[in-house]
């Protein structure tokens, strides 16, 4: 079988999240390719097709992310939906479209790429690509129900679960008022930046990107803002899913500045809330300062067994992949890992 290269266009949108449906990791709604991709505020993303007869039978795409790269903010491309129909897989299709996207991402000033592939396409990243290995990041978890890690250490299958309904209610947890959040004002900005310097190079965490994120995002995510005296100190974002068997809460995101101990204390306690009941555990990519996984382990979190890979690849000459182990800090949010 044949195909043929295309960039994306309006056209095409029914027939690719019909393939997006059958074969892609990450099944995408029509609602939710509009979001992910025509919202994105860091620009239009690159969307590469394979298309055979009028079909699409391979897709490729990347999407621009405001990063704050070694202190300096920065557009990176970074490639977050790949699918293949199954009748063209070993012809190339994926890698040949990644070419094509990293070209693109390249001319419109994206220095470098990173991502966390999974097991089929992470070869051809690496072996095909020239993408090199970073070092892995690993998950860690708070068991919420005995009875579901017996289930996962046996390989069974729970119940589907989910988060508790939704509560309007505002909580004083370990000293600080925790409160829902509607929208994210110039209080996240001033956040971000606090946070930003325990991060090392990270996605610009800002009110812009979280309300595109996770408040204006089709899928349920619970965000909480966490003040001391009226003045934000800390934001978490919590969600739910349902993989290989295990009902998981995850803490989609959690921005605290460097010496934010108590504000990690009681949006975790108020994260285990929403999901408690509804989860065997609640997962998350901790942030790097020691003093906030302390915090962590103290709320009963663990490291797991568990390690995504984590690869990159310079797209300029003069970039360069930093591959020290605190060098990036990425959480469960950023790449919709659940």
């Amino acid at each position: 079988m044949s195909f043929e290269t295309v960039r994306y266009t309006p056209e095409w949108r029914a027939s690719l999240v019909s393939l997006l449906a059958r074969v892609g990791t990450t099944q995408l709604s029509d609602e939710e390719f509009t979001w992910w991709f025509d919202r994105n505020p860091a620009g239009e993303g690159i969307v590469s097709l394979a298309v055979d007869g009028g079909e699409v039978v391979g897709v490729a795409a990347m999407s621009f992310f405001r990063t704050r790269l070694n202190g300096v903010e920065t557009r990176l491309a970074i490639p977050v939906n790949v699918a293949t129909d199954s009748r063209y897989r070993g012809q190339g299709v994926f890698s040949t479209l990644e070419r094509e996207n990293e070209e693109a991402a390249a001319v419109a000033g994206s220095p470098l790429t990173v991502t966390f592939p999974n097991a089929k396409s992470y070869p051809i990243f690496v072996l095909r690509l020239g993408w090199t290995d970073l070092p892995r990041l690993r998950l860690w978890a708070r068991p919420l129900r005995v009875s579901g890690v017996a289930r996962y250490l046996l390989g069974r299958a729970g119940e589907h679960g989910g988060m508790r309904a939704t509560s309007g209610d505002v909580r004083t947890l370990h000293g600080l008022e925790v409160r829902p959040l509607e929208r994210f004002g110039p209080d996240m900005d001033e956040l971000g930046r606090r946070a930003a310097a325990g991060y090392g190079s990270h996605f610009s965490r800002d009110a812009e990107y979280f309300n595109w994120r996770y408040l204006d995002s089709p899928r349920d995510y619970r965000c909480f803002g966490a003040y001391r005296g009226g003045e934000l100190a800390g934001v978490a974002v919590v969600g739910h899913t349902f993989k290989h068997g295990v009902s998981a809460g995850f803490l989609a995101d959690l921005v605290v500045a460097p010496d934010g101990v108590q504000a990690v204390r009681a949006l975790v306690s108020r994260a285990v809330a929403e999901v408690k009941g509804g989860a065997d555990a609640l997962v998350s990519l901790p942030p790097p300062a020691r003093s906030q996984r302390r915090a962590l382990a103290r709320a009963g979190f663990a490291p797991t067994n568990t390690k995504l890979r984590f690869i990159g690849k310079t797209l300029h000459d003069d970039a360069r992949v930093d591959a020290r182990g605190d060098a990036w800090h990425f959480t469960l949010g950023d790449f919709d890992f659940f």
